[in-house]
């Protein structure tokens, strides 16, 4: 197996498992769509969860009911994330402690009022920055990208941000101006 795939596989296992506890109750369909994996790689996936206590079966799986529902069980839950500073500093805070997350999951997770929108704008500016990958396509009013932070550089949030300055191209150099323009 190359490295590449290695990184692919534990990308889709890291995904599998946010979807799963985004879930809360699930079937390896479910988890299987929303991350476009094989069915049987992400049933394989849910064993293994569910032999490390992860998980517990509570229906189906039985001659007559085939298909098996799983639930996160609650230790394994994930833990609310403190919400402090602004906006953009809560959701870098989710994107450092998820290992995959989309706009909806910034949104939700936030305690100040973000749209959708904000956090979509947020995790573009990010992607083409090179802080972010994204780990599964936008479906367009299907489903949301998922993205993974790659770069972790701190707890303050990255920001975009317009400087004021004077470039003098004859010499060659940019002067920052102050507030008052001087």
């Amino acid at each position: 197996m190359t490295h590449g795939s290695t990184v692919r596989t534990r990308e889709k296992c890291e995904a599998a498992w946010t979807s799963a506890v985004r879930r809360q109750q699930f079937g390896a369909a479910e988890i299987s769509i929303d991350i476009s994996y094989d069915q049987k790689k992400v049933a394989a996936l849910i064993r293994a969860w569910e032999s490390e206590g992860r998980v517990r079966q509570i229906a189906g799986g039985k001659q007559g009911h085939p298909r098996a529902i799983f639930e996160i069980v609650p230790e394994f839950e994930e833990k609310p994330i403190a919400n402090i500073g602004d906006a953009f500093d809560q959701m870098w805070t989710i994107m450092r402690k998820t290992c995959a997350f989309g706009p909806v999951d910034l949104k939700a997770h936030c305690s100040i009022a973000v749209t959708i929108e904000e956090a979509r704008s947020y995790c573009r500016t990010l992607l083409a920055a090179g802080y972010l990958r994204v780990i599964s396509k936008a479906q367009i009013g299907k489903k949301e990208a998922v993205y993974k932070l790659i770069q972790a550089t701190g707890p303050r949030a990255p920001r975009k941000r317009r400087i004021v300055c004077i470039v003098d191209d004859n010499r060659g150099t940019v002067l920052p101006l102050t507030e008052d323009g001087q």
